[in-house]
Formats: C-alpha cells, sequence, structure tokens
C-alpha cells in the first residue's frame, strides 16, 4: 500500500506540472508518451508487439498526431492517421502466413481508439480560452474519482457483485458510490471554479454528464480487465509500481474523455 500511495503521489505531482504547462509543447508530449505507452501495452497483451511495421506506424501516430491538433495542423494529422492504417494492412500483407485479421482489427482498432481519445483532451482544452483546462481536468476526475469512489464504497459497504466473472471485486454499492462521488467532486469544484472565474454553471446537465462518465468509466475498466482476463495477465505493465501499466490507470479514461467531449459539446457546462 505503501508503495501504491507514493506511486500515485508522483503521478498526481507530474499530473499537476503537465496541466500547469498546458499551454506548451509538454501537453502535447505528455499525451502522445501516454497514448503510444498504452498502445504498446495492449499490442504486448495480444502478442501483436513482433509486427514492427505495425508498431512503428501506430507509435508515429500516437506520437505525431497530439502535436499536429496541438498546433492546429489537422490537415497533416490526417495524413499521419491514413498513413499508419495503410502501414498496417501493409504489414498485414507481408506477415499474412502467420498473422490473422483479428490481430489486424485489434491492432487498427487500439491504435485508432487511443490515438483518438487521448487526442480530444487536446480538443477539450482547445474548446475555450477560458474553460478549457477546467474541462481537461473534470474529463480525467470523471474516470479517476469514480473509480476512487467506488474503491471505497465497495469496501466498506459492498456486498452485491456487480460483474463476478470479469472483476471479482466490483461491487453494486461501490458502482453506485462512484457516481454519487464524481456528481459531488465535479459539484464542489464547478463552484469553486464559477465563484473564482465567475462564470455560469448548468448544474443539471453538469450532474448528467458526471453520472454518465462513470457509468462509462466503469465499462472501460470492464473491458480492461476481460482483456487481462482472456490474456491470463494481471496488469498491463509495472511502470507505476503499486498501479501496474498505463493501460491500468487510463482504461476508465479512454472511454470518459470521448464521452464528456460529447456531452459538452452539446451543451456546455459553463457560460459567461
Amino acid at each position: 500500500m505503501k508503495v501504491r500511495i507514493i506511486s500515485g503521489a508522483v503521478a498526481v505531482a507530474l499530473l499537476v506540472i503537465v496541466l500547469l504547462l498546458h499551454n506548451t509543447f509538454v501537453f502535447p508530449l505528455c499525451i502522445g508518451f501516454i497514448s503510444a505507452l498504452a498502445i504498446f501495452e495492449l499490442f504486448r497483451a495480444d502478442k501483436c508487439i513482433k509486427y514492427m511495421f505495425s508498431i512503428i506506424a501506430a507509435f508515429i501516430c500516437a506520437i505525431l498526431t497530439p502535436f499536429f491538433r496541438f498546433y492546429g495542423l489537422e490537415n497533416w494529422n490526417i495524413f499521419v492517421t491514413v498513413a499508419g492504417v495503410m502501414i498496417i494492412f501493409f504489414d498485414f500483407i507481408l506477415n499474412h502466413k502467420n498473422r490473422t485479421f483479428h490481430q489486424t482489427a485489434y491492432i487498427l482498432s487500439v491504435t485508432v481508439f487511443i490515438t483518438y481519445s487521448m487526442n480530444l483532451l487536446i480538443s477539450l482544452l482547445h474548446m475555450s480560452v477560458k474553460f478549457g483546462l477546467v474541462y481537461v481536468v473534470l474529463a480525467l476526475c470523471a474516470a479517476w474519482i469514480s473509480d476512487t469512489g467506488a474503491y471505497f464504497t465497495g469496501t466498506f459497504l459492498g456486498k452485491h457483485k456487480l460483474c463476478p466473472e470479469i472483476s471479482p471485486k466490483k461491487t453494486v454499492e461501490g458502482f453506485i458510490g462512484g457516481i454519487v462521488a464524481d456528481i459531488i467532486v465535479m459539484i464542489i469544484v464547478s463552484i469553486i471554479y464559477g465563484l473564482i472565474a465567475d462564470v455560469h454553471v448548468n448544474y443539471i446537465w453538469l450532474m448528467f454528464t458526471a453520472a454518465v462518465c462513470s457509468v462509462v468509466g466503469v465499462f472501460g475498466d470492464l473491458s480492461a480487465s476481460l482483456i487481462k482476463r482472456q490474456r491470463n495477465i494481471k496488469d498491463f505493465g509495472n511502470i507505476m509500481p503499486g498501479h501496474g501499466g498505463i493501460m491500468d490507470r487510463f482504461d476508465s479514461a479512454m472511454f470518459t474523455v470521448p464521452v464528456f467531449f460529447a456531452c459538452v459539446t452539446a451543451i456546455p457546462i459553463y457560460s459567461l
């Protein structure tokens, strides 16, 4: 537990530094780094790490597209993505004797989903000069606060298993606790932000968004758990002692970020 707490504290400190430098190259660099590591861990889980052309193409997409989006070079973003997809199919043709279409589809879906999901953090940042950074914080909190709330609620009150065959420790009580925690924390953050920045907060839509993101975050967590269970691995990696790999910490965020982006695009949470 001590190692887990120290590792978590270091991760939070690094996150704060990145958020403070959100207007510099550090922000897209961090997103590219996280995306590339997540893709690597998922490739390794399905034994796709041996396909070098596909790995290189996926890494190029993961690392370069955040910079193109951050600096407004969307045309290059599209070019790199299309080129990456073509290279992955070229690699499939080269290795057709020992590589299945299942693996190719897996490689494509992982590359596109992880890259697109993480890049939406940049889209959130650029959505508003005044609200952008807060949106990024809330999108990440939607995953991690829900996970923390579910953990403690499940630990003390959990009695009914949620999905015992996939994740034995998850409970219905924890699931509900995660939703409540998400809503409460987002409301507190928004009250403070509303007072400091003098902005109007749509609390009804905020609570709806928090609840939906919490539920979707569980889907992400269960999806990652299912991959690990089917591949008979405990963690995706060990880059974060006590926590596992990047995917072990960002599995929920990969799902909540797109949903949060969709929600605030439809109806903004903040307004002047």
